[in-house]
């Protein structure tokens, strides 16, 4: 019994950071991937750019996402909210816009179960 409460205790007594960099945090698999379009013809390959993505490469996990977007080094306004489902990606938009860069940024990135993303959002992408 003693030996019980005393490696309840040990336990009680390991810092909080030890104990969560044990379990991964959702932005490690959260990736932005650029990749030319199918279609020769869209507004994107006529630019010479490239269609910007967003991965969730997590094996079973939604991922609450919140992504900022640059255009020519300029924060825009607003913050892209949403629920992206494992495995999936989301095309956000070309890289190349009236002749000047544009990117993305992750801001945040959570696990979310499915009722949660439901509830937020009424979509999982």
């Amino acid at each position: 019994m003693f030996s019980r409460i005393l490696l309840v205790i040990s336990f009680m007594l390991v810092p909080v950071s030890i104990i969560q960099a044990q379990s991964p945090e959702a932005d490690q698999f959260i990736k932005f991937v650029s990749e030319a379009d199918a279609d020769s013809h869209s507004d994107c390959n006529q630019r010479g750019g490239l269609r910007i993505f967003v991965v969730n490469q997590h094996p079973s996990n939604i991922i609450d996402i919140h992504i900022d977007r640059y255009f020519s080094d300029i924060r825009q306004g607003g913050r892209s909210m949403l629920a992206l489902g494992n495995g999936h990606k989301l095309a956000l938009g070309c890289n190349i816009v009236m002749d000047s860069p544009q990117h993305w940024a992750l801001v945040k990135a959570e696990f979310i179960s499915p009722e949660q993303a439901q509830q937020r959002y009424g979509v999982v992408y």
